[in-house]
């Protein structure tokens, strides 16, 4: 019997809000799972959950994922932030690491592919710019390196199972939805907030001309994570735009977009967990037939409406 159903692990996270909206259409049936640590509702999802989409609140590490029937594939996107990983590293490694492997385990021994949304945080301190998928991976944080390794678990049960997976590594998305608490793109969702609420200073620390984010919409994402899937090549790819984008230039985008102009507080750098500088590689995904196609401009007005709504 043909296989006809799916399961989003993280499936009230904000991008796998987005893509299980995307793959409705190809599934008999949906499972999000989520532990609800990261959105502590179910605010993404509320207007998906009825006879197609089946939610279950469930730590990924823990779950019997053979309790659910006819599953053809797992989009594996549960993952706890960058900043909780450092604070809480041993449920970190239960929520990342553990979680890894009792995905990847299930999905190689039932013949079930797997995807993968990992990070470009597995990256550290780069030799060259844009980053390649062949560049060194030496991550300095632990949810860098969780999912690292469970990258490297999918690469082994490849050759030991024959597992057929695809691996996104994402660079700073932002959009609707996205989180407020997120190491990179944090500021997008809390600038655009204060100055919603009509506060016009903004906040940066560190140089904001030394500081060069890679910034793709989710929309964007969403559509790299279908095109990587089409094949199951069991390759890893890049989710950037290769476009470098200074915070000084994001705050002249959004004064653009809004039609004002910002305070500019600089404060010194108090976190070591993020680079200065990320801007990835778009050949592998490009060579499928993928690019971004949503520019900062329109990526910035469409969260400030989100913003406005909610």
């Amino acid at each position: 019997m043909e296989r006809k159903n799916a399961v989003i692990t993280g499936g009230v996270g904000f991008v796998a809000s987005h893509l299980a909206e995307a793959i409705k259409d190809k599934y008999d049936k949906i499972y999000l799972i989520d532990n609800l640590v990261r959105t502590n509702g179910l605010r993404n999802i509320e207007h998906l959950i009825g006879d197609k989409f089946i939610f279950i609140e469930k730590e990924v590490s823990e779950f019997d994922f053979s309790t659910l029937n006819n599953i053809s594939c797992v989009y594996h996107l549960a993952a706890s932030r960058i900043n909780r990983c450092a604070k809480y590293p041993l449920e970190g490694h239960q929520f990342l690491a553990n979680a890894g492997l009792n995905v990847v385990k299930h999905c190689a021994e039932n013949n079930i592919k797997l995807f993968f949304s990992s990070t470009a945080s597995v990256y550290n301190n780069p030799k060259r710019f844009p980053i390649e998928e062949i560049d060194p991976c030496e991550p300095h944080t632990l949810y860098g390196a969780a999912k690292y390794y469970t990258e490297n678990l999918m690469r082994t049960f490849a050759k030991s199972h024959g597992l057929k997976y695809s691996i996104c590594r994402f660079f700073s998305v932002y959009g609707v939805r996205m989180d407020c608490e997120g190491a990179y793109t944090e500021i997008i969702f809390n600038w655009l907030n204060q100055i919603n609420k009509g506060n016009n200073e903004v906040t940066v620390y560190g140089n904001p001309d030394e500081k060069i984010l890679d910034l793709v919409y989710v929309d964007d994402v969403i559509s790299a994570i279908l095109k990587s899937t089409e094949n199951w090549d069991n390759n890893v790819y890049n989710v950037s735009t290769e476009t470098g984008v200074s915070i000084t230039d994001l705050i002249k985008t959004i004064e653009k977009e809004l039609d004002i102009q910002l305070k500019i507080n600089i404060l010194p750098e108090n976190r070591t967990d993020i680079e200065n500088k990320r801007v990835g590689s778009i050949k592998k995904l490009s060579d499928l037939g993928w690019i971004p196609s949503t520019s900062l401009n329109e990526g910035i007005k469409k969260t400030n409406d989100w913003i406005n709504d909610i």
